[in-house]
């Protein structure tokens, strides 16, 4: 049988404002593309992750500032000698990349970027995606940025499936969950204090429904020694984000121009004590997967 990893364009509910005080959630999926894993399994398991870049897209729409100092620093990669810590800061490093490329940071940074995940990626049986075509494919596109952006996004892709195809779940579980952490201190980061990037923060209160889509794939691997720091970290993230100010109300549906809209059901803010809970945790985390 089968479990289904969905990376998509965010096909999670996305809490939006309207004109009144009520919360619409809406749906704004667009694209999906499939990756199957064969497993003995009684029934097919679906989780929905959006990627880095679809993530940092949704991101740049909503703020154009840039602070290249707040990545993971290259020259870090040297400090990883476990196989746990170098899948980790593999995903931070795709998560980085991804960052940089969709605000332009340019080919020269990509090009640096795939150098340090081909050395990261010897250990991990990610061996082929680095190759002599894709380094020329981005000296091809030169400045385009768009284009960076776009190849980064498809060696997103090529990597899963290379995980996948060799059988690689604990792998492939600690580099989602390297990313998505990395892009949890990158939004916070870019959101500021609290109440100073309103739709920032409500992104950020959105990623509660990719943590449960992830804890659920990593969670596949729990007798995995490598998976349990993980699960620690997810568990500590989802009590803050249960400290939210919630309100619960009933769910109307309404079709509007082809976009399924959800009016009402569970409507949650950050207060200024858990936004600054969750920040403070979320550089506690990232830092020590850095170190």
């Amino acid at each position: 049988m089968k479990k289904s990893i969905y990376i998509l364009s965010i096909m999670f509910f996305v809490f939006t404002s309207c004109n009144s005080d009520d919360k619409q959630m809406k749906d704004v999926s667009d694209t999906l593309s499939e990756v199957e894993v064969e497993e003995e399994l009684k029934h097919e398991i679906v989780y929905s992750i959006p990627s880095p870049n679809e993530q940092y897209d949704l991101l740049r729409s909503l703020s154009e500032d840039v602070d290249p100092t707040i990545v993971n620093k290259l020259s870090n990669s040297s400090n990883y000698t476990m196989a746990d810590k170098k899948a980790l800061n593999f995903g931070v490093y795709l998560s980085d990349a991804a960052y940089l490329m969709r605000y332009e940071q340019g080919k020269k940074v990509f090009l640096d970027y795939l150098s340090t995940l081909d050395k990261l990626g010897q250990d991990i049986d990610i061996t082929k995606v680095y190759g002599e075509d894709l380094i020329k494919e981005v000296e091809e596109v030169g400045a385009n940025s768009e284009k960076l952006f776009d190849i980064s996004a498809k060696n997103y892709i090529t990597i899963y499936d290379q995980l996948i195809e060799n059988e690689k779940g604990v792998e492939l579980s600690l580099i989602l969950s390297g990313a998505w952490l990395e892009t949890m201190y990158i939004l916070f980061n870019t959101a500021g204090e609290y109440d100073e990037n309103y739709e920032i923060e409500e992104y950020i209160v959105d990623q509660r429904y990719v943590l449960e889509n992830l804890k659920g794939f990593v969670d596949s691997y729990s007798d995995d020694t490598r998976i349990q720091p993980v699960l620690d970290y997810f568990k500590e993230i989802n009590q803050v984000f249960k400290e939210m100010d919630c309100e619960e109300t009933s769910i109307n549906v309404e079709n509007k121009e082809g976009t399924v809209i959800l009016n009402g059901g569970m409507s949650c803010l950050f207060t200024a004590d858990s936004y600054s809970k969750m920040k403070s945790l979320i550089e506690k985390i990232r830092t020590s997967i850095i170190s």
